[in-house]
């Protein structure tokens, strides 16, 4: 019997290394331009390194795999791209901002198909928002529910499953985040303090040259 070459033992070795690593997924940084009237407020995004650079790691049941998420920077992707749509102005200067929003991530759940005997990658996040005025003074906390699957099929790998199901969860986080901030009158009562009335007559005027639908 021949014996195998040392190159292709090697080569073989490290597929098999390969294989037994855990399954690493960057989410998908692709979020659609909403589509709203901004308000004529200014607004901050504080991320701390807990949120922007939050990494899941979960070890399946036999026989599944680990897997690594990186839940963090489209989270930041997705909350910027809402929150500048949202408002006339938008930056990462808490100290300037009528509004900073302050975003936490509270839990993290996956499925894939070998778990739930389905054709689908599925993700749920939720999200914590909490709400503060430009003197620290919190206005609110908003819980965030967000959940997306993917069908596995026509996938080049299960990576590319889980990472556009957090993607589809992270839209679904970004259009729960919307509906908070539907109402002006909402957001000016939040501003005024406890126990202020959302008044029609608080509603502040839409911002100079805002004139997208809500």
């Amino acid at each position: 019997m021949n014996p195998i070459p040392k190159r292709l033992l090697s080569g073989l070795a490290a597929l098999l290394l390969a294989g037994c690593g855990p399954n690493r997924v960057e989410t998908p940084s692709r979020f659609p331009k909403p589509v709203m009237q901004p308000m004529a407020y200014s607004a901050a995004l504080d991320a701390d390194s807990a949120f922007s650079r939050y990494v899941h790691q979960e070890k399946l049941p036999p026989p599944g795999k680990a897997w690594t998420l990186s839940i963090g920077p489209a989270s930041v992707d997705w909350m910027k791209n809402l929150l500048a749509a949202a408002f006339a102005s938008f930056g990462s200067s808490g100290g300037t901002a009528d509004l900073v929003f302050r975003p936490s991530i509270d839990s993290v759940q996956f499925s894939t198909p070998a778990q739930s005997r389905t054709e689908f990658y599925e993700a749920w996040i939720k999200y914590t928002v909490a709400v503060f005025d430009r003197g620290g003074r919190k206005l609110a906390d908003w819980p965030i529910a967000a959940y997306g699957k993917r069908r596995d099929k026509s996938l080049a790998s299960a990576e590319e499953g889980m990472g556009e199901a957090l993607n589809k969860a992270m839209r679904d986080g970004a259009a729960g985040l919307a509906l908070e901030l539907r109402d002006p009158a909402r957001i000016a009562a939040l501003l005024r303090g406890p126990g202020a009335a959302p008044a029609s007559s608080s509603k502040p005027p839409p911002a100079a040259g805002g004139n997208r639908a809500p």
